[in-house]
């Protein structure tokens, strides 16, 4: 994941990406956010069907208050299961962003 967020850096090409059904974890998924910080090309990422949890919307709604680039996340069938979840996703879709569950 680290090699990938380094590639994120510096592509300004790269519109959508998908990494559903790869085990990230919330470790993985947050080099990749630190990343989106530099990158304004990508629009959708598709991050279902990993390991994540509260710990990756949390730093999702973070990026997304300065950087509103992205415009679909797909976040389903992911550990992320309790009552904060539903109301962080809600918080996602305020900042402009449509999350899929």
């Amino acid at each position: 994941m680290i090699k990938l967020a380094e590639y994120l850096v510096d592509n300004h090409a790269l519109k959508t990406l998908k990494l559903a059904k790869n085990k990230i974890t919330d470790d993985g998924a947050l080099a990749l956010i630190n990343a989106l910080y530099y990158n304004s090309a990508l629009r959708a990422l598709n991050l279902g069907s990993n390991l994540l949890t509260e710990r990756t919307l949390d730093a999702f709604i973070e990026l997304l208050k300065v950087k509103n680039t992205i415009k679909t996340i797909h976040f389903n069938q992911n550990c992320a299961g309790t009552k904060n979840v539903r109301q962080k996703l809600k918080d996602i879709t305020k900042l402009g962003v449509n999350i899929v569950m």
